[in-house]
């Protein structure tokens, strides 16, 4: 696949993917990963791509990383990127990658009903008789794939392959770690309307044998979402509600594009409607996931024209190791501090549309000040970042003061 950013990046190109490419950056322990706006289906990577795409599923993962920080460390290491990918591209670690497609299921359809019609089992998990297409399974159950070469199908298997490929010991903590995953994930989508039939995860290895979640999470390209009020009105007529995911996509190909799926030729170009409309199906889970509206101007986290910037700089106790600034971006998140964008890092950076007011600086300052509440946060300075520091805020466990 020709990677689309390698002529302006100046950077190795590591792999390039159906829709991710990682480029080598000077840190060997990092790499750069660029999500694309290809969209694929069925094997094929299809023509024209969707606009904006990458970026929101970068964002969107972003998000989610943020969600789960508690459960598991993820591999991204900062958003700072070169302009041509920003708000598309990440810095990760460099992990040994683990060869399964940690799937997740709470609802039984797509290849789940296909494999339950033959023998009321999904990989290998038994089921109840009686089940039908998009009914909600008793429990979560975790049903995994090998991971096939590029242009092949993964392959789903059992959990004893897992435990040959693995180990059992590392079969068993990415399985607990996939069905935590997504119990947590099902209950914040469910408050929001949505319910997450299926997912999959990918897993690396650090040095340590600390195990990461990688690549990209909980998007309509990984993952299955339904609206619970559709899903409900179609399990009432004993149908399967549409997705928020590219199934919308796969259905054009199949039922309205002439293409013959078993045949040797690809697919056709996508029409401009079935770009348009997946776009909006893509902007539509982002917005009903997050409560955060997807903004076209300025759709990039790491975009700072038009905007204050607020710098943080956190100082965690001499004790605490927290290279990623995760303790800082989780302990924000525990204490209600939804609708701020962190940069993580020692030092984060919140940005704010238009002007600072006082109300705005107080709501950051508010942050900060209960940031020492956390255990690992000994100190912080809070100043406005702009061509000439106009103010600045120094807290201390004692309180919080302005100097002039």
């Amino acid at each position: 696949m020709e990677p689309e950013f390698a002529d302006q990046l100046g950077l190795p190109l590591v792999h390039g993917g159906k829709i991710r490419d990682l480029y080598a950056v000077d840190d060997p322990a990092q790499i750069l990963m660029v999500a694309t706006d290809r969209i694929s289906a069925f094997d094929h990577v299809l023509t024209p791509a969707v606009p904006g795409k990458g970026k929101i599923l970068t964002q969107l993962s972003n998000w989610w990383f943020g969600q789960l920080t508690d459960i598991v460390d993820n591999h991204v290491v900062s958003d700072q990127v070169p302009a041509a990918v920003a708000g598309r591209g990440v810095i990760c670690e460099r992990l040994q990658m683990i060869g399964v497609e940690c799937v997740a299921r709470g609802y039984l359809t797509g290849s789940g009903w296909v494999e339950y019609q033959q023998s009321r089992t999904v990989c290998g998990v038994p089921l109840p008789e009686g089940l039908s297409d998009g009914d909600r399974l008793p429990e979560p159950i975790f049903t995994p794939a090998a991971k096939a070469a590029f242009g092949d199908h993964d392959e789903n298997i059992d959990f004893a392959a897992v435990e040959r490929m693995l180990g059992a010991e590392q079969a068993a903590a990415i399985r607990e770690l996939t069905l935590q995953i997504y119990t947590r994930a099902a209950e914040i989508a469910e408050h929001r309307g949505l319910l997450l039939a299926d997912t999959k995860f990918e897993f690396g290895v650090r040095a340590d044998g600390t195990i990461v979640l990688a690549d990209e999470v909980l998007t309509p390209d990984s993952s299955r979402f339904w609206d619970a009020e559709e899903w409900r009105r179609a399990r009432a007529r004993g149908e399967v509600p549409e997705a928020f995911d590219k199934q919308y996509v796969r259905n054009w190909l199949l039922r309205e594009s002439g293409w013959d799926r078993a045949g040797d030729a690809a697919p056709p170009a996508l029409p401009a409607e079935v770009i348009e409309t997946t776009r909006r199906r893509y902007a539509d889970a982002y917005q009903r996931l997050t409560g955060e509206p997807w903004r076209e101007a300025d759709d990039s986290a790491t975009t700072l024209s038009g905007m204050t910037r607020v710098v943080v700089e956190v100082m965690p106790k001499p004790e605490i190791l927290d290279p990623q600034g995760k303790a800082v971006t989780g302990a924000l998140r525990r204490l209600g501090f939804e609708g701020l964008t962190v940069r993580q890092g020692k030092m984060f950076e919140i940005e704010i549309d238009g002007e600072l007011d006082d109300a705005r600086l107080a709501q950051i300052e508010d942050a900060a000040q209960k940031l020492l509440a956390n255990t690992v946060i000994e100190d912080f300075v809070v100043h406005v970042a702009e061509e000439s520091v106009a103010e600045e805020v120094a807290g201390t466990e004692s309180g919080t003061r302005t100097d002039g």
